[in-house]
């Protein structure tokens, strides 16, 4: 809670405003049905004494004050809506800002370990669920308290205090008791629906993502199946908190609508005794029947509070994640091109990579995470799950990509190609004392020692499997340099080959590009991802699987153009092609972890090794 009031704070203030203004209104709501009933009475009392008619002239002056009270109540409750949903809307942003800030940090680790519909979940509905109750709960609680304490002082005063202490065990079982009512079944059960929600939300984006698959192989109706499973997990983890819900709202309605009547009997005898007037006893047992719906509001608090409390832990969970990436002080020079150097570079990825709830259960990776141009893959992530924790993905690597070179690393599939690239990036964590170990130095820096934004500025990934937003193309390409001109978005595309097809597309560079980049091939997607790095300029190009989905032609037609727009840039390419390392200017053979063969491609393939094995496989 203490978490919560310090991310909100900016939005404390107009929240008491809205407090004010609800505890106003409802105390103005009051004295309008008690000023009702008093006039009733007081007409009726007159009529049954006098017969007159004109008995009902001494009303009119209620009347009056009525309108007063009708049109004040109004005006505050407007202002009390106005200001709750200030805050609503405040609070989403602030919410959500304070959890994006998170993530960066620990993205790597959480994309990983966490499914990506479990983080949504948290992002979405489990905020939610915390704005509903901070702006729209916490106003009729805290008025649920005031508003009768405040009728009962005016009960008392106009009535007798014998009146307002008889109605008090009821208000007071309608503020504490009621609410106590299954408070902790609640708390639990909302946790458990949260969970079961999150799998559901996931197992729905998995669905309509790979709807294609489904529905090729046949797989509907155990996708529904899956799907009723899931819905009824949700409804069987509620069932508990919604009948205790249903109780407690039944024991208030009862509780409230006794009140007025124990009013009555209460003031009956002073009534008698001439000490208490009928008109104020009506108005007094009016007021207290007002307070039914107003109390109920410590009801709805219990209510709001076990599934808010649920959600806020989530996201705390991973607001409070351990970082494992910390962001570091120093910064590369810029303006010319990079050496990398790996240093006795072991990786072992994790067996299970540790979930944010030990009960959301494992499943397909969440969405990789952007911090600047850079991002984690899909293929770390496969690699993540496949690659056991006594097999190290790298193992004693030592290398160095000298500035402005090109440097090739060949392998395999699953020969650690991917995790060098990773590494230069820090989109894995590299640290001492655990299966990570050894230094990535760029100029002599440890990546560590960068700050981030540098470390982003100089250096752009290409990744496999690059992420496409439903956005235009250009919008997509923009994504590195949000100021480029278009004709700088034009030259990047030129560079990476892909320009004239964006021309042909319907609108061209203003074509919308359906999410993931569905309406593109695979071949259109990766290459519009290099000219997205490439207009940033980087001195240090990582290409992950470049060629992966392009002809030889293509391939030959995209490297020339990266040599043309970045002449002086270092490029590390990571591929499984053997036939085009060839052309670069240095080559790294891997197998299973560890460099077995470096050096220049002519050269190499002189010997009878490890890339000629390679070539001669295809």
């Amino acid at each position: 809670m203490r978490w919560l009031l310090e991310v909100t704070r900016p939005v404390l203030r107009p929240l008491l405003r809205s407090v004010v203004c609800r505890v106003v209104s409802l105390l103005a709501g009051a004295a309008l049905l008690a000023l009702g009933a008093y006039a009733v009475a007081d007409a009726a009392v007159h009529l049954s004494r006098t017969g007159a008619p004109g008995a009902l002239r001494s009303a009119w002056a209620i009347v009056s004050a009525m309108a007063v009270l009708a049109l004040l109540k109004a005006a505050l409750r407007y202002a009390e809506q106005f200001l709750g949903h200030l805050v609503a809307f405040r609070a989403l942003e602030l919410l959500r800002a304070e959890l994006f800030r998170a993530l960066l940090p620990r993205a790597p680790r959480l994309s990983a370990g966490s499914r990506s519909g479990d983080l949504l979940a948290r992002a979405t509905k489990d905020i939610d669920r915390i704005e509903v109750f901070f702006a729209h709960t916490l106003a009729p609680a805290v008025s649920a308290l005031v508003v009768p304490a405040a009728v009962l002082v005016v009960v008392s005063a106009t009535t007798s205090w014998v009146v307002a202490l008889a109605v008090l065990p009821l208000l007071a079982a309608q503020l504490v008791l009621v609410p106590a009512l299954g408070a902790r079944a609640s708390v639990r059960a909302s946790r458990a629906a949260s969970r079961q929600r999150a799998a559901l939300t996931h197992h729905v984006k998995d669905t309509v993502q790979a709807m294609g698959d489904i529905v090729g192989y046949g797989r509907e109706r155990q996708r529904l199946e899956q799907l009723a499973a899931l819905d009824a997990n949700v409804a069987s983890a509620l069932r508990p908190s919604t009948t205790w819900a249903s109780l407690r709202r039944g024991a208030s309605q009862v509780l409230g609508l006794a009140a007025p009547v124990v009013v009555v009997a209460a003031g009956a005898g002073n009534v008698d005794s001439g000490s208490v007037s009928v008109p104020a006893l009506a108005a007094a047992a009016a007021a207290v029947l007002r307070l039914s719906g107003t109390a109920q509001g410590a009801e709805a608090l219990v209510s709001a509070l076990a599934p808010a409390l649920a959600s806020a832990e989530r996201v705390w969970e991973v607001v409070h994640a351990p970082v494992e990436r910390h962001d570091g002080t120093r910064e590369l020079s810029s303006g010319i091109s990079h050496e990398v150097l790996w240093q006795g570079v072991s990786y072992t990825y994790p067996a299970a990579c540790a979930a944010l709830d030990s009960t959301s259960g494992s499943g397909s990776l969440g969405g990789s995470v952007l911090p600047g141009r850079a991002a984690p893959t899909a293929d770390a992530g496969r690699m993540s799950r496949a690659a056991p924790a006594a097999a190290p993905a790298l193992n004693d690597v030592s290398l160095r990509a000298r500035a402005g070179r090109w440097t090739c690393v060949v392998g395999a599939s699953g020969s650690g190609k991917s995790t060098l690239a990773m590494l230069v990036l820090r989109c894995e964590p590299l640290g001492p004392g655990s299966a990570q170990t050894g230094r990535v130095l760029i100029d002599g820096i440890d990546v560590r020692d960068l700050r981030t934004d540098s470390l982003y500025q100089e250096v752009a990934l290409v990744p496999q499997h690059a992420h496409l937003f439903r956005a235009c193309v250009a919008d997509n390409v923009r994504l590195a340099a949000p100021s480029a001109s278009d004709e700088e978005v034009r030259e990047a595309c030129r560079a990476a080959g892909v320009h004239e097809e964006v021309e042909a597309l319907p609108h061209g560079y203003d074509t919308l590009v359906g999410e993931r980049g569905e309406t593109l091939s695979g071949g259109q997607r990766q290459r519009l991802a290099l000219a997205r790095a490439l207009l940033a300029r980087p001195n240090l190009l990582v290409l992950d699987e470049l060629s992966s989905h392009l002809d030889p032609q293509t391939q030959a037609r995209v490297r020339a153009g990266i040599r043309r727009y970045l002449p002086e840039a270092t490029v590390v390419e990571i591929t499984h092609q053997v036939r085009q390392s060839v052309q670069a200017d240095h080559v790294v053979v891997l197998d299973a972890g560890k460099v077995v063969q470096e050096g220049s491609p002519s050269v190499l393939l002189e010997v009878d090794g490890p890339l000629r094995t390679l070539l001669a496989r295809g």
